[in-house]
């Protein structure tokens, strides 16, 4: 006859290894914090990153700043003369040539602005043109308004600088 091993249920159920769930893990409630606080801030920097930081009055300012200061280096690194003038009272355009008191200028179709939706230039009757040296032929000061009648201003200096007014 063969041997037959018969265990004691009583001690294998002590044990776990007669019980299903004696075997399976939970979370702990430590961890289950840990992972929540984990997602927390995962979706804080996504709606972070959904909604707009900046309103568009400020952008549209940042904007022009930063596009009378690349029309400045695009005349400096080109050695050409380019001016910065208004197409309309949401766009601005650049066209460069020899030097500022050129009679024809070509218009350089990469180097244009199209301001955000809602921001308008308040005058289109001004131009500003950098010589090949960066320095601006005037003082010139632009003001962008918006949908709520915030404005708020750019300046350009003789020798080239741009800054946004306080």
């Amino acid at each position: 006859m063969l041997p037959v091993n018969i265990r004691d249920r009583r001690r294998d159920s002590r044990r776990g290894e007669g019980n299903v769930l004696a075997n399976c893990r939970g979370f702990t409630l430590f961890e289950l914090l840990i992972v929540l606080a984990v997602f927390g801030v995962l979706i804080g920097m996504a709606a972070l990153n959904l909604r707009p930081l900046n309103s568009p009055l400020q952008t549209g300012t940042s904007q022009i700043m930063g596009f009378f200061k690349q029309a400045r280096a695009k005349a400096i690194a080109t050695t050409s003369a380019y001016k910065v003038e208004p197409a309309s009272a949401t766009r601005l355009i650049t066209k460069y040539a020899s030097s500022c008191s050129a009679l024809t200028m070509t218009t350089d179709t990469d180097l244009t602005l199209d301001l955000p939706a809602g921001v308008s230039l308040t005058a289109t009757d001004w131009s500003v043109c950098f010589n090949s040296r960066g320095v601006a032929d005037g003082n010139i000061t632009v003001t962008l308004t918006d949908s709520k009648a915030k404005t708020r201003t750019v300046e350009v200096f003789l020798g080239g600088g741009v800054r946004i007014q306080p």
